[in-house]
């Protein structure tokens, strides 16, 4: 049977998606219903709770309206009364248990009685939410009013909150009082006073809980969800796994190879359809791939071991224009290595800067023999054209795409920089300068020192130790100083091994 075939059978058995369709719309109506029961329950229980406010305020204000018309308020202006009609405010308070005062006011103002007697006598210049008139019995005119102070924090007495569900109130400014808590995700339902349509009561319920009806009734139904799902998915497996096998062995291969870069392994596919000739045509490929990455490899390595080759001829031939010998890029090139190395470069990078380092005076063989081998000291002129080889140096190797021969350019044009910025020929200074000319730098200094030049003699290693320190921080890069004499050994090991020999 071909891949075609079994490719369709495959889809064909796998009914998920339909199935999953019909049993989320049967879900969601499911769930709707209980979302609108948990709201009217909601809504009933916030009525409830309405209903006994209202009650509250309204006896409130019916025993304050029998208070107003009593004899005792009518005669208000009657020595020592005020005392009495306090006492009886400041009764009804308590036994109303009210927080915020009952006040008598005379039409200037002034408060006449009070259940605080300490405000007795003050002005009166609050705007309390209930108020009746108390009228005077001969005349039936206007003679006090009776305000009511009613703090809205009485009515948290009527707020059954848990940590799950809880009441509050918004004002008429918007302002939200006695919220004890915010929850991530609530259900509210919000409703106004009768007594009080000021004051919008709000009752609202913690969504995880308020929902956890709903919650069981999800897990119960993912589980048949998962149930269904996981038969059609095993039904559909059993006919379809002697597609996928061979499809998965033949990814793993080329996962295995990729990593690992290893063209020997073969893949193992013994059915005789398409999926077993595309196994035949990989392993051919990949027993292509390997005869051609060994070539390549081959051939790389010659590169790289010509590269290197021709790199230190070409030094070797810019130093043995100044009399110089073989061994002294030898030296310098072992010098780089060793600064390097325990500067923490990596050993890659290390050894490149190794093979580099030779090209440093490359650029020399485009200075005339007349000033490259002058014995005697250069004049202006001739030590301005002797400062040109770094530049040259650079030019004639700054073009190549080649990594060794980049890290060449860069010490070929960098090495007579100096750490204080008064080097040549770009004046770079400190870390500016790149740390293959850094190294070069000093590496080439210490062998140029000791050995005989044609305008010099070596110099004795105490008088080539004094300048290395004094030129700390002057002409190299502190920390390679102190590399260099921390591990001086392996510098005079180096030296001795590769010395000139006449």
């Amino acid at each position: 049977m071909s891949i075609r075939i079994k490719t369709i059978l495959f889809l064909l058995l796998i009914s998920l998606i339909p199935y999953v369709i019909t049993m989320f719309f049967f879900g969601t109506s499911l769930q709707q219903e209980q979302f609108k029961s948990i709201t009217k329950e909601l809504e009933t229980q916030l009525d409830m709770t309405i209903d006994r406010i209202d009650q509250h305020i309204k006896n409130i204000q019916d025993d304050l309206s029998f208070i107003a018309k009593s004899e005792i308020m009518t005669d208000i202006f009657t020595d020592d009364l005020d005392r009495r009609i306090s006492r009886l405010l400041q009764n009804k308070k308590q036994d109303l248990h009210l927080e915020g005062d009952l006040y008598v006011v005379n039409l200037s103002g002034k408060i006449i009685a009070c259940s605080d007697f300490s405000q007795i006598g003050e002005k009166f210049n609050d705007t309390p939410i209930y108020h009746i008139n108390i009228y005077s019995p001969f005349d039936n005119s206007k003679i006090a009013v009776l305000y009511l102070e009613y703090q809205l924090s009485n009515l948290q007495n009527y707020f059954n909150n848990t940590s799950t569900r809880q009441y509050f109130i918004i004002n008429t400014d918007g302002k939200i009082l006695f919220r004890p808590h915010e929850f991530d995700e609530k259900i509210a339902v919000k409703k106004r006073l009768k007594t009080l349509p000021s004051i919008t009561l709000v009752l609202e319920e913690d969504k995880s809980e308020a929902y956890s009806i709903i919650k069981k009734y999800r897990f119960w139904f993912f589980v048949i969800l998962v149930i269904g799902g996981l038969m059609i998915v095993l039904f559909a497996l059993y006919f379809a796994n002697s597609l996928i096998r061979p499809l998965s062995r033949l990814s793993k291969t080329a996962r295995d190879i990729t990593v690992t870069q290893d063209y020997t392994k073969q893949v193992a596919v013994h059915s005789s359809d398409e999926i077993g000739q595309m196994g035949k045509s990989f392993n051919k490929m990949i027993s292509s791939m390997k005869d051609a990455m060994d070539e390549i490899k081959a051939l790389n390595k010659e590169i790289e071991d010509t590269q290197r080759e021709v790199v230190f001829t070409m030094g070797a031939i810019g130093e043995s224009r100044s009399k110089e010998t073989g061994n002294h890029v030898k030296r310098v090139a072992e010098y780089s290595r060793i600064l390097a190395h325990h500067y923490g470069l990596s050993a890659e990078e290390a050894e490149m800067l190794k093979q580099a380092s030779p090209m440093h005076d490359i650029g020399k063989v485009a200075i005339p023999d007349a000033i490259l081998n002058k014995p005697g000291k250069f004049t202006d002129e001739e030590f301005e054209k002797m400062k040109e080889h770094a530049r040259l140096g650079y030019e004639m190797l700054k073009s190549s795409n080649r990594t060794l021969l980049k890290a060449a350019a860069i010490v070929a044009y960098e090495h007579h920089e100096k750490w204080n910025g008064k080097g040549y020929p770009r004046g770079l200074k400190g870390e500016d300068i790149h740390i293959y000319g850094r190294i070069t730098a000093l590496a080439d200094v210490f062998d140029a020192l000791g050995s005989d030049r044609v305008y010099k003699k070596a110099w004795t290693d105490e008088k080539i130790f004094a300048l290395i320190k004094e030129e700390r921080g002057v002409h190299f890069d502190p920390q390679l100083v102190d590399i260099f004499f921390k591990h001086l050994d392996e510098f005079l090991a180096v030296r001795e091994k590769l010395k000139d020999i006449f």
